[in-house]
């Protein structure tokens, strides 16, 4: 199941970004005193007290017709936030003490119907405890004092947390069936998601409008091809039609967690008629990074201005942008004509197969472990790496080791070489590949 979604809101430099970096216990979040420098929004999972969530960092909010547009996107990035996650961190600066622009925020989160946890950062002695109570004016709850910078009270704050998402209600989608195939189709508003949905399934099930966010909740359809059961997990767009393009990738990401934590396979859709944006790549790399088959769906195609070269330039285009995203395939389909769109499905059934594939430690020693010691990693400071042999440790995703002495000094692109290999000697075309080295002298212990 998807974990559930906590969002830190509050208004510009009152700490959500260094609350953010405590509670996921890294850095990630960029944290500076001047407000605004939080952009982009970071996703992390977090776990306290046995509970696992994803916590989401998110830009200030400020009242509209008083910033800019970039500001104003970081605003409505802040607000879907809070629309789609399961409980809102509330975060307000008790030194600088309540503000109409909390008050706002505040009576905007009340409309939400999702559960609230109040906190007052930056209560870093007695004296800035005290007063946190004046939050309460904000009709969110009771506060808690803490220190984002310090940890104080960090703790307490994690407990209430935790307590409140042990109480909520997770809708279950269908158990699925042992043999059933997970299908996730993720992408951009308006990119044919539920069109394509609709073609595979026969029937008009999801409303299908060029207004971008038609679909807002993750629907499960069931299907049959060929007696194999398929789940098509369609992905929800905006309710809003003038949100900018960030707010829009912001948006697409975070229902992408959701469903990728559920599939097998991952179907990223994009509009041929707009071309491959960085917002399609961050999905596709989350796609990757989640250890599902992916396929690059390009939609309408058949209103494409195009020439017998079209498809080759289109494809020349996408490995100039994302090189490391080549092993995934690329189908050109109209969801709306029908036009190749049940590759698809048996795309993600041949994707699944790969994905379950298991080479066996005989076979990668006796082809992929000669050549790597032909084509040994570069020597640094004198020391020669010797790659002794490797194992395929783990399948659904693939995960191989190598093990060699001083496997430290192995760089990434030495990396990329060894799943090269592995890659044209194997296939694995659409699936995610993981190469780890390790000493030889050190039991390997499988990590995802």
């Amino acid at each position: 199941m998807p974990l559930p979604v906590v969002a830190i809101v509050g208004r510009p430099n009152v700490g959500k970004s260094t609350l953010f970096n405590r509670i996921t216990r890294n850095r990630s979040a960029v944290v500076d005193p001047e407000p605004g420098v939080t952009r982009d929004r970071h996703y992390a999972d977090a776990e306290w007290d046995g509970v696992n969530f994803t916590l989401v960092d998110t830009g200030g909010y400020l009242p509209a017709g008083s910033v800019d547009e970039l500001a104003s996107s970081v605003t409505e990035q802040t607000l879907i936030a809070a629309q789609e996650s399961d409980l809102i961190l509330f975060l307000a600066d008790v030194q600088t003490g309540l503000t109409e622009i909390d008050l706002e925020l505040a009576r905007i989160i009340l409309k939400q119907n999702v559960p609230v946890v109040l906190a007052a950062n930056k209560a870093d002695d007695h004296v800035h405890a005290g007063l946190a109570w004046e939050l309460k004016n904000t009709g969110l709850g009771d506060p808690f004092a803490v220190s984002a910078n310090t940890g104080l009270n960090t703790g307490d704050l994690l407990d209430e947390i935790v307590k409140r998402l042990r109480q909520l209600k997770p809708v279950m989608p269908d158990a699925p069936q042992r043999e059933e195939l997970s299908l996730a189709i993720i992408g951009a508003p308006n990119s044919g998601k539920s069109s394509l949905v609709n073609m595979l399934s026969g029937t008009q099930r999801m409303v299908v409008s060029d207004i971008p966010g038609t679909t807002r909740d993750t629907i499960d359809t069931i299907i049959r091809y060929h007696d194999r059961s398929i789940r098509l997990i369609d992905t929800a767009g905006l309710k809003r039609r003038k949100f900018k393009q960030q707010g829009l990738e912001f948006y697409c990401t975070l229902r992408a967690l959701k469903a990728l934590k559920r599939c097998q396979v991952a179907v990223v859709m994009i509009d041929g008629t707009l071309g491959i944006t960085q917002g399609d790549i961050r999905l596709l790399n989350q796609a990757a990074s989640e250890g599902v088959g992916v396929i690059l769906a390009l939609n309408k195609w058949d209103i494409v201005e195009k020439d017998p070269k079209s498809a080759d330039i289109w494809i020349a285009e996408y490995k100039r942008k994302a090189p490391s995203l080549d092993w995934v395939p690329i189908l050109f389909i109209s969801a709306l004509t029908g036009r190749k769109s049940i590759k698809v499905i048996e795309e993600a059934l041949r994707l699944n197969v790969e994905r379950e594939k298991r080479i066996s430690t005989s076979d990668l020693n006796e082809v992929i472990t000669p050549l790597l010691m032909r084509t040994p990693p570069p020597s640094i400071k004198g020391k020669f790496v010797k790659i002794k042999y490797g194992s395929q440790v783990q399948s659904a995703p693939p995960r191989f080791a190598f093990f060699a002495n001083h496997a430290k000094l192995i760089g990434e692109p030495y990396r990329r070489f060894v799943e090269k290999l592995i890659r044209d000697k194997y296939g694995f075309k659409g699936i995610p590949v993981s190469v780890v080295f390790r000493n030889k002298s050190t039991p390997f212990e499988d990590k995802k």
